[in-house]
């Protein structure tokens, strides 16, 4: 699990927020997991709009702490490397991944159409710290998008319990960039993709305040699909879920803005 330390003066908005949403220790669920503190990721305001090529190019990303991505199930190490930094300007909140991949393919063209059966990344975000209502964005290396609100009622005492998605909703006025470094839909012909997401944060809505301020605090999670040319797909999470099932929120670790 990686952690990002927050710094003192957004700490006790973040401890307010795992107050809030961490289940208490009797409703948890027995896992593999060798650490069930939620991990925090300090995401820096920035005075001026990336420019994204899908390349993680701006220079502003050098600013950006860098998670790595482990297995969604155990938390053990992930089989390809996956990093992803975020930063929020006063309009737009900037999520880039980073994909280590030999074979980066994709056939689905239509957006909202499920690229989650074949390869993408996955950002979930609740701003307004709820575990029943956020976000789902998913871009695969094609560039199509799936979006929804998610109403979830799981909890860790009922973790099957069916869950909605209002695939409607699309975040006005998102872009997102893909970069192949390599060839796309051939085994061993890539090196690695890339995605970036600007996501206006008037589409995100629920946020205490737009944009954000020094203190305040989402839940979010994020995590990769890699579906390799032999064997089966390979789930990977900023905190691990437990089991290959992304929508457990109470697992969301805490996005706090700095």
């Amino acid at each position: 699990m990686t952690t990002v330390v927050a710094p003192p003066r957004i700490a006790a908005a973040v401890v307010l927020a795992a107050a809030l949403a961490a289940p208490a220790a009797s409703a948890r669920p027995a896992t593999a997991l060798s650490d069930d503190r939620l991990p925090v990721y300090a995401c820096r305001l920035i005075d001026r709009e990336l420019a994204c090529d899908g390349r993680l190019s701006d220079p502003l990303w050098s600013n950006a702490a860098v998670i790595r991505l482990v297995r969604t199930d155990t938390g053990g190490p992930a089989e390809r490397r996956t990093e992803v930094r975020l930063l929020a300007s006063d309009t737009t909140l900037y999520i880039g991944f980073f994909c280590e991949d030999d074979y980066v393919w994709g056939t689905r063209t239509a957006p909202d159409s499920d690229i989650y059966a074949e390869e993408c990344v996955e950002a979930f975000l609740s701003p307004a710290g709820s575990s029943h209502q956020y976000y789902e964005i998913d871009v695969s290396p094609k560039n199509v998008v799936f979006d929804a609100c998610i109403l979830n009622p799981r909890t860790p005492a009922e973790p099957g319990l069916k869950f909605t998605g209002l695939k409607d909703y699309h975040p006005e006025g998102m872009v997102t960039k893909v970069f192949v470094d390599g060839t796309p839909d051939r085994p061993g012909g890539a090196k690695s993709w890339s995605a970036e997401y600007a996501i206006p944060l008037a589409a995100l809505i629920g946020a205490p305040h737009v944009p954000p301020r020094p203190g305040d605090a989402w839940r979010m999670n994020l995590y990769r699909i890699d579906a390799p040319a032999e064997g089966p797909s390979r789930y990977d999470a900023w905190n691990p879920t437990g089991k290959i099932d992304f929508h457990r929120p109470w697992r969301f670790g805490i996005l706090a803005f700095e």
